[in-house]
């Protein structure tokens, strides 16, 4: 039943999450380099959503082509199925991966929005934007020692330079920004 709670909580954060965004950005969430980060502690239960543009994950955004984009796609989405590669948790807290979840690059047509309605560009493979990401549930021995997290996913992204994160933990929410040289978020 966590779980559901946890998922629920996620989702209905990420849409206001990314409604914020888009009202106050003229472009949408979609900015290369940019990612978000949004987490949920809930009693011994972590929930992770990590949401980037395709460039900065794959390092394109159209649909893979070539057999080389190909296995830069697939090794993309390996990168995206480790993410004890990606994220370092105390571990005193004793949290162990329960649950993953891929999301596939898929477009952003908020770029389209000084365009008139005629006028959508026809070739989004092209020029449109792609996002991907994942969400990762872990369950923790310890939830008192799950304090924060090091998001060391920027060395193996190199071109991601932020994340924005918002969390709902037991004491509240959190939002903050973390980049290469502050990657630490406490709670």
């Amino acid at each position: 039943m966590k779980a559901v709670t946890l998922l629920l909580a996620a989702a209905a954060f990420s849409a206001h999450a990314n409604h914020d965004e888009h009202e106050s950005h003229s472009h949408g969430a979609h900015e290369h380099g940019h990612g978000h980060l949004n987490l949920v502690v809930d009693g011994d239960q972590l929930m992770i959503e990590l949401q980037a543009p395709a460039a900065d994950l794959v390092g394109f955004e159209h649909a893979a082509k070539s057999d080389e984009e190909k296995a830069q796609y697939a090794k993309a989405v390996a990168r995206l199925q480790q993410p004890d590669a990606l994220f370092r948790f105390d571990p005193a807290a004793g949290c162990k991966l329960t649950q993953q979840e891929l999301q596939a690059a898929k477009e952003d047509h908020d770029h389209d929005h000084d365009k008139a309605a005629g006028d959508h560009d026809e070739h989004h493979d092209e020029a449109g934007h792609a996002d991907m990401g994942a969400m990762y549930t872990y369950t923790c021995t310890m939830p008192a020692k799950l304090t924060g997290l090091e998001a060391t996913l920027f060395s193996v992204y190199p071109s991601l330079e932020k994340l924005s994160v918002q969390g709902i933990l037991p004491t509240g929410q959190t939002a903050g920004e973390l980049t290469p040289s502050a990657n630490k978020l406490s709670w």
